[in-house]
C-alpha cells in the first residue's frame, strides 16, 4: 500500500534522489550500470561518480557534497568494496548523514555476505589488515570505517543469492520508487484538506497487488476531483510501466469521438508508436492486446458513467477552507489584517467548503480594498458568481426531464428533509423518485447523511434555484416554484399567479398587519399547484376553493377550524397541520386513498379525528401534543399499513379503540398520556413493532400478553406507569436493546416478582424494586441500554445474574440508594456508561467499595454527581463527580488522571493503522470538587485561556504521550443550565510574527481540536455552588492525527497536521475553557497545563495538593447530603483508593 507523502521528509530541496556507492572495478560496467539505467528510466535522479574522480587517494569534495544533496544512498557491497579507502570514506559520510539528517540507506549485498561485513572476516578482514598497515598513525579512522560497515550491514537490504540480475534490479527499482513516491512535495495550496483523501485513495488502489482495480472519484463539480487525481497520478506513476492522464474525457469524446481518446491513450503509454484505426471496436482490440501484460496507470478525467465508485472526497472543513481562500486572496495562508477577517469568514461561509468557489472568489478579491470586498459580498448574496454556477450546472444539464424536476423540488423545498418523506411526496407527483434520487446521489448532486436526510450543497441549491428563475426573469408568477418572500408577496398581492406555479413556500416575515390575505382569488389561477408550505401567521378567508392537485399541504398554524368542505383531496399524499386551530379535519368523509402521512402536532383544539376508513394506505399518524383530544375514531383499527402512531402528551386522551391492528406498526408512542386508562388489546400479528413508549402513562396497569409476539421489539419504556408486576413476556424479547423502568417506586409485591424473575434466592429478604428485569438466563442478550432511575434500589438489590447482560453498554441507576458501587456490576465487561448520580455516593469512603472491581474494563463514562445531572456533547472518556466532596478527600484528581492514562500510554502501538482505527484513548476528563490547581501543572494562569509553547519536533519524541489541562470553575449565580468544556487550538510557528500575548507563531488560522462539552443544571437538582476542578487530557494522537504506515517499509509515524504545516513546526498549543454560543459557561477562575511524558507515569503517587484539603465546609456538606450515620476515619488512604479507581477507569491488571 502506498503511504501518504509527508512534506516534513520531502526531497524537494535535494538535488539528487539517489547516491550510488560502489567499487568501480567490481561493478561499474555491469551490475551498477544496469541498475543506474533502470533507475533513470523511472525518472529517478541519480548521482554516479565519474571514474576520473578516483584518480587520487583522497575522496573528492564533490562526492561528500553529492551525498549531502541526496535523499538516499544505495550501497553495492561487492567482493573488493572494503579494499577501497575511497568507498569507506563514502560509507562513513553516508552513515553520518543517516544519523544527522535522516538520510535513507539501502544496502545491496551483491556477492558478499552481510555477516562478513559485521564480523569483518575473510575478504573484509584482509582488506582491513591492509588499511591498518597503510594508516598506522590514524587508528581512529580505521575504527570509524569498521563501525560504519557494521551499522550498514545490520540494515535490511537486498541479496542477489543467485537470482537473475534483471529480475533482481527490477525488484530494487520498484521498492526505491515506492519509497521516493512517499516523499514528493505537492504545491502547498493543493495539499490543503487533501491529505486524508489521498490516504483513502491509496488504500483503495493498494499498489503492489497483482490485480486490476477501477476506482471512481465521484463528487459535485469544483470539489477537487481532478486535483486529487493529478496529485495521486504524479506520486504513483513511477510504480507503473506505462501511464496516461486523459483530461476532459466527456468534452473530447463529444467533439472528437472515442477513437481519438483511444489513440491518445495508446500513444502516451506505448511511446514512439503510431496507431491507425478508425473505429472503437478495433481500438478496444488493440488496447486489450497491447496492454494486457503491462502494469499501467490510466486516469480518465471528467467521466460521467463510471459505476464502481469507491472513493468519495468531501468539501473542505472550515479551517482548511479559510486557509485555501487566504492563499488566493492574500497570496498567503496567514491570517489577514483585522479589516478583512470578518469579510473573509463571510466569503468562506458562502463557499461552504467548495474548493472551486474558494479559488474563484479568492482570486477575484485579491488586491481589492475593504469597500470593494463589501460590495462584492453584497452582490454575491443576490447573484452568485457565474463561473462557479456554470461549472456546477454541467451535471444538471445531463439529467432527464423527470430527474430535473426531482432535483428542482429538492433545491427549492426539501433540502435537509428525510429521504423517505421526500420519496412519498414525489412519488405522488409521478416522478419515480426512488430511481431518480439514486441517480442524483450518483451524480453527487445530493447526499444522504447518517440520519437518512437528503442534503444539497448550498451552491448546488443556489444553482438549481437560479435555473427556476431563468424561465421568466421579469414576472415571478411565471416561475414553476416560488420560495422567496419578495416574489411570493408580489404574486399574492398583485394577483399575477399563473398555472406555471407548481410549488410555493409562504414564509412572510413582515408584520402580520402587512400580510397578504390568503383568499380564493390569490390561488384560483394556480391550477397545477402540487406543493404548498405555509410557515407564518396569515389572514385567511374561508377557502372554498383549494387546490385539488395538491400532493403536499404543510401549513403551520392553520387558522381555520376545518378544511373547506368543497375541497377534494383525491391526490393528497402528505397533510401537515402542526400548531393549527383545527378542531376537526372536515365534516363528513372525504376520499383519502392516496394519503400516506397526517400530522396534527400540537394542535390543541383538535377534538375529533377523521374517519380513517377512506385512508387505508396511511403510514404515519402524528397527534403529539393534541391536549384536547379525548378519544380516537374507532376506524383506527382498519389502518393495516400504519407504521408510526405518535400520541405523545395527549393528556386528555382516555381511551383508544378496544382493539387495534398492528400488522405493519413499527413505532407506538404514548409517552405522557397521563389519563389513558388502559392499553388496548392487540388484534392480529405485531411482528414489526420496534418501539413501544408508555412512559408517563400513570394509569396503565398491565400490558396484553400477546405482546410476546413482538419479536422485533427493540425499545420498551415502561417508566412512571402503574404496572405493579413485570410483564412475563419480556424474557422472550430477544431483540430488545433499550429497556427503561425509571420511576417505579411501587409496592413490595413488584420487588418480590422482580427477584423471582432473576431466579435468585435471597432467604428472608424481599427488597424493594430489585431490578425490574425478567429472567436473564440467555434472554435479553441484545440489551444495550438499561435505565432504572429512582427505583428505590439499595444494597444487595442488584443480583450477580446481571452479568448475563453481555451486550449492556449503558446502565443508568440515578436516584437509588447505594452506599458503594454495587459489586454485582463488576462482570459487565462491555459496559461503557455507568450513572450512579444522586445515589448517596458522595459519602463514599475507603471501606465502602469492593476491592476487586476491575471487571469494568470498557467503562468510558462514570457519573457520580451528587444531586446534579450532567449531559455531554461529543465523545470523551470521563469521570464526573460533581458535589462529591467526600470522594474528593480520598483521592486527588491528578492521581485519577494518571492512573487512567498509564495503561494506555504504556501500550501505545507503533502500528499506525491500528492506532487510526482503534483510536486508542485519545481523550479523558475528570470533574471533581477542588479549589486549587495541583502544583503538578507546571504552568498556571488566571482566567479561562492558557497557551503553552511546544518543543520543536515534539511529535517525533517517542517519550511524549500527551498534554493535560486543568481549570477551577464555579457557578457565578443563576440556576439556568451552564456548561464546561475545553477546546484546544494548535498554532504553527513563523519566526516573523508574534501573537497577541507576545509568543511567536505563524499567523495562519489555527487547527481546532474538537472535544466533549458538559452541561449541568436542572430544576430538580442541586446546583454546583462550590469550586470544582475540570481536568482534561489529550493524547498525542488526538493532537496530531496519524497517517498510514508504509506497508512494505519502516514504520515512519507522520501526522497529517504537520504535513499541512509544510516546513513550519507546530509550536504553540492554546486551551480555552470558554462556553459555546448556545450555552453559558461556568466562571473559570484559573487554569493550568502540563506536557506529559512516559516518565511522569513511572510512579503513580498520590499528590497531596491543597485542592481537596482546604474546603472549609466539607463536614457540613457531608452531614447535609446523607441521612445515614457517619463514622470518623483516620484520614485518606490513597493507595487503597487507587485500587478502587483502577476499576473505575477501565484499567485491568489481570488483562495485562
Amino acid at each position: 500500500m502506498l503511504s501518504l507523502p509527508s512534506t516534513s521528509s520531502s526531497i524537494s530541496k535535494k538535488k539528487y534522489d539517489v547516491f550510488l556507492s560502489f567499487r568501480g572495478e567490481d561493478t561499474r560496467n555491469n551490475f551498477t550500470d544496469h541498475l543506474y539505467n533502470a533507475l533513470q528510466r523511472r525518472g529517478i535522479v541519480i548521482f554516479r561518480d565519474d571514474p576520473k574522480l578516483e584518480a587520487g587517494e583522497e575522496i573528492a569534495p564533490e562526492l561528500f557534497k553529492a551525498i549531502q544533496q541526496s535523499w538516499c544512498s544505495i550501497i553495492i557491497f561487492s567482493k573488493t568494496y572494503a579494499f577501497s579507502s575511497w568507498c569507506l570514506e563514502e560509507l562513513e559520510e553516508i552513515v553520518k548523514q543517516k544519523k544527522d539528517k535522516e538520510h535513507k540507506v539501502f544496502p545491496i549485498f551483491y556477492d558478499l555476505d552481510p555477516s562478513d561485513l559485521r564480523k569483518q572476516k575473510e575478504r573484509v578482514e584482509e582488506a582491513f589488515a591492509k588499511h591498518e598497515e597503510r594508516y598506522k598513525e590514524d587508528r581512529e579512522k580505521i575504527q570509524r570505517w569498521g563501525n560504519a560497515l557494521r551499522e550498514v550491514a545490520n540494515i535490511k537490504g537486498w541479496h542477489l543469492n543467485n537470482r537473475h540480475e534483471s529480475e533482481f534490479i527490477e525488484d530494487i527499482v520498484k521498492k526505491i520508487s515506492a519509497k521516493l513516491c512517499q516523499t514528493y512535495t505537492v504545491v502547498h495550496d493543493e495539499l490543503i484538506g487533501i491529505n486524508l483523501h489521498l490516504v483513502e485513495l491509496y488504500s483503495k488502489i493498494d499498489i503492489g497487488e497483482d490485480d486490476v482495480r477501477i476506482i471512481g472519484i465521484c463528487e459535485m463539480g469544483g470539489i477537487g476531483k481532478t486535483t486529487l487525481a493529478r496529485i495521486a497520478y504524479t506520486q504513483m506513476s513511477p510504480h507503473f510501466e506505462g501511464k496516461t492522464f486523459l483530461l476532459d474525457v466527456r468534452e473530447v469524446s463529444d467533439k472528437c469521438g472515442l477513437v481519438s481518446l483511444q489513440k491518445q491513450l495508446l500513444s502516451q503509454i506505448l511511446l514512439y508508436e503510431c496507431f491507425n484505426f478508425f473505429n472503437v471496436h478495433e481500438g478496444n482490440a488493440i488496447i486489450s492486446h497491447r496492454l494486457s501484460h503491462k502494469k499501467v496507470l490510466i486516469v480518465l478525467d471528467d467521466v460521467d458513467n463510471i459505476q464502481h465508485l469507491k472513493c468519495l472526497p468531501t468539501t473542505l472543513n472550515p479551517n482548511d477552507a479559510l486557509r485555501l481562500f487566504n492563499l488566493k486572496a492574500f497570496r498567503s495562508d496567514t491570517t489577514p489584517k483585522d479589516d478583512f477577517i470578518e469579510l473573509s469568514e463571510h466569503v468562506v461561509h458562502y463557499a461552504s467548503g467548495l474548493p472551486l468557489a474558494l479559488e474563484v472568489l479568492g482570486s477575484f478579491l485579491c488586491g481589492r480594498d475593504v469597500a470593494q470586498w463589501r460590495s462584492a459580498i453584497k452582490r454575491l448574496k443576490r447573484n452568485s458568481n457565474k463561473k462557479i454556477l456554470d461549472r456546477l450546472r454541467i451535471s444538471f444539464d445531463a439529467l432527464e426531464e423527470c430527474k430535473k424536476n426531482i432535483f428542482l423540488d429538492i433545491a427549492c423545498f426539501f433540502n435537509g428533509e428525510e429521504k423517505d418523506f421526500i420519496i412519498k411526496v414525489l412519488d405522488g407527483c409521478e416522478f419515480f423518485s426512488h430511481i431518480g434520487i439514486d441517480v442524483l446521489i450518483k451524480k453527487s448532486l445530493i447526499k444522504v447523511d447518517k440520519h437518512s436526510r437528503l442534503w444539497m450543497h448550498s451552491l448546488i441549491q443556489e444553482m438549481g434555484r437560479k435555473i427556476v428563475k431563468e424561465k421568466s426573469t421579469d414576472e415571478p408568477g411565471k416561475h414553476s416554484r416560488l420560495w422567496e418572500e419578495k416574489y411570493v408577496h408580489h404574486v399574492l398581492t398583485k394577483n399575477t399567479a399563473t398555472k406555471m406555479i407548481e410549488g410555493m413556500i409562504i414564509d412572510n416575515k413582515r408584520e402580520s398587519s402587512k400580510l397578504p390575505n390568503l383568499s380564493v382569488d390569490a390561488f384560483s389561477k394556480m391550477k397545477n399547484l402540487r406543493l404548498l408550505k405555509v410557515f407564518c401567521l396569515s389572514n385567511c378567508d374561508d377557502l372554498n376553493y383549494l387546490f385539488n392537485e395538491l400532493r403536499l399541504l404543510d401549513w403551520t398554524r392553520y387558522p381555520l377550524r376545518s378544511l373547506p368542505s368543497t375541497f377534494q383531496p383525491d391526490n393528497f399524499i402528505v397533510l401537515l397541520l402542526p400548531y393549527s386551530h383545527i378542531e376537526q379535519l372536515w365534516k363528513g368523509n372525504k376520499s383519502l386513498y392516496k394519503l400516506k402521512i397526517i400530522s396534527f402536532k400540537e394542535s390543541q383544539n383538535l377534538i375529533k379525528t377523521p374517519d380513517f376508513t377512506t385512508a387505508p394506505y396511511l403510514k404515519v399518524l402524528i397527534m403529539e401534543g393534541c391536549t384536547g383530544l379525548v378519544d380516537v375514531h374507532p376506524s383506527l383499527v382498519v389502518l393495516k399499513r400504519l407504521k408510526l402512531l405518535n400520541l405523545r402528551d395527549c393528556k386528555s386522551l382516555k381511551s383508544l379503540p378496544t382493539k387495534i391492528g398492528m400488522e405493519s406498526l413499527e413505532i407506538l408512542i404514548l409517552l405522557g398520556c397521563s389519563n389513558l386508562a388502559r392499553f388496548p388489546e392487540i388484534d392480529g400479528k405485531i411482528e414489526h413493532l420496534k418501539t413501544l413508549d408508555l412512559s408517563g402513562c400513570y394509569k396503565v396497569e398491565y400490558l396484553p400478553e400477546n405482546l410476546q409476539q413482538a419479536e422485533s421489539l427493540e425499545v420498551l419504556d415502561l417508566s412512571e406507569t402503574a404496572i405493579k408486576e413485570p410483564p412475563s413476556f419480556i424474557s422472550q424479547l430477544k431483540n430488545l436493546k433499550v429497556l427503561s423502568f425509571s420511576g417505579c417506586k411501587g409496592p413490595s409485591k413488584l420487588k418480590r416478582n422482580l427477584l423471582s424473575l432473576f431466579k435468585v434466592s435471597q432467604r428472608g429478604r424481599m427488597n424493594s424494586i430489585a431490578l425490574m428485569i425478567p429472567s436473564l438466563s440467555g434472554a435479553l442478550s441484545s440489551l444495550r441500554k438499561l435505565k432504572l432511575r429512582d427505583c428505590n434500589l439499595g444494597e444487595g438489590d442488584i443480583p450477580s445474574a446481571i452479568s448475563c447482560l453481555s451486550s449492556l453498554t449503558y446502565l443508568d441507576l440515578y436516584g437509588n440508594n447505594f452506599n458503594s458501587i454495587p459489586a454485582s456490576l463488576t462482570r459487565l465487561s462491555n459496559l461503557e456508561t455507568l450513572i450512579l448520580s444522586n445515589c448517596s455516593l458522595c459519602d463514599i469512603g475507603e471501606g465502602d467499595i469492593p476491592s476487586d472491581i476491575s471487571g469494568l474494563s470498557s467503562l468510558k463514562f462514570l457519573g457520580l454527581d451528587a444531586r446534579t445531572t450532567s449531559e455531554r456533547t461529543g465523545y470523551s472518556n470521563s469521570i464526573i463527580a460533581t458535589n462529591c466532596y467526600r470522594l474528593a478527600e480520598n483521592i486527588s484528581a491528578v492521581t485519577l488522571l494518571k492512573t487512567h492514562i498509564k495503561p494506555f500510554a504504556n501500550s501505545r502501538t507503533t502500528d499506525v493503522l491500528i492506532c487510526r482505527y482503534l483510536r486508542i484513548q485519545e481523550e479523558f476528563d475528570v470533574i471533581i470538587p477542588g479549589n486549587e490547581i495541583p502544583e503538578w501543572f507546571s504552568q498556571q494562569r488566571g482566567g479561562s485561556v492558557i497557551e503553552i509553547p511546544l518543543p520543536l519536533n515534539i511529535q517525533n519524541d517517542s517519550d511524549w504521550i500527551g498534554v493535560a489541562f486543568c481549570c477551577i470553575f464555579v457557578n457565578d449565580g443563576g440556576s439556568e443550565k451552564k456548561g464546561i468544556g475545553g477546546t484546544a487550538y494548535i498554532h504553527c510557528r513563523n519566526s516573523g510574527q508574534s501573537s497577541y500575548n507576545g509568543s511567536v507563531f505563524q499567523g495562519r488560522n489555527p487547527r481546532r481540536v474538537q472535544s466533549a462539552f458538559y452541561c449541568f443544571g436542572r430544576e430538580d437538582t442541586e446546583p454546583i455552588t462550590k469550586d470544582h476542578l475540570f481536568l482534561r487530557y489529550f493524547s498525542r494522537d488526538k493532537l496530531y492525527p496519524l497517517s498510514f504506515e508504509d506497508k512494505c517499509g519502516e514504520c515512519e509515524t507522520k501526522n497529517l497536521w504537520t504535513m499541512d504545516c509544510s516546513d513550519h513546526e507546530c509550536d504553540e498549543l492554546e486551551m480555552s475553557f470558554q462556553g459555546t454560543n448556545r450555552l453559558p459557561s461556568f466562571k473559570v477562575k484559573k487554569c493550568g497545563v502540563s506536557i506529559m511524558f512516559e516518565k511522569d507515569l513511572e510512579e503513580i503517587k498520590e499528590l497531596q495538593c491543597h485542592t481537596t484539603q482546604s474546603s472549609p465546609n466539607f463536614e457540613h456538606i457531608h452531614h447535609h447530603s446523607t441521612d445515614k450515620e457517619e463514622t470518623e476515619e483516620e484520614g485518606p488512604q490513597p493507595k487503597r483508593m487507587q485500587k478502587v479507581f483502577n476499576f473505575i477507569i477501565g484499567r485491568s491488571e489481570k488483562k495485562q
